[in-house]
């Protein structure tokens, strides 16, 4: 048999890429496609405790709704997440070290959002999201993100 290749290290535990400070531009859709705004959106992620992330999240402009700040911990189990406040409940489970799905009930824009968080590299993440409102597609949104800390 070959030797054992050098393949480097273990991927990181799930959920670790999102950790740091990110600044990101936040694309709104309609469901022809057609671009319709832009917004800033800031997050400062970090883990809380060994098995729970601190999300929080602050749009200029949330689409329908304004200014928002989300705020919400996150309870790791294994490759999935729970965490659920007045604003939120989120569900995400990574597909890879590097891909991840979340589904999001909110009750700021009225809407249940499926997000795929998928990461170019470590410092760049992209989200590809699809908002519903009373079981309807509403708007499509792209998140581009870059880690600043």
């Amino acid at each position: 048999m070959e030797k054992m290749k050098d393949c480097g290290f273990l991927n990181p535990r799930p959920f670790q890429c999102f950790m740091g400070q990110w600044e990101g531009l936040c694309k709104t859709f309609d469901l022809a496609g057609k671009f319709m705004e832009s917004a800033a959106v800031r997050a400062d992620i970090y883990w809380a405790a060994d098995d729970i992330w601190q999300f929080h999240e602050e749009f200029d402009n949330l689409y329908g709704y304004g200014k928002a700040v989300f705020d919400c911990p996150i309870k790791v189990t294994g490759k999935t997440c729970y965490g659920e406040n007045a604003q939120l409940k989120i569900q995400g489970i990574e597909l890879t070290a590097y891909n991840y799905i979340f589904q999001v009930e909110s009750t700021v824009s009225q809407s249940i959002i499926y997000n795929n968080h998928y990461f170019i590299d470590p410092n760049q993440r992209r989200i590809i999201t699809h908002k519903l409102r009373d079981g309807k597609s509403q708007i499509f949104q792209i998140q581009d993100f870059v880690r600043v800390a």
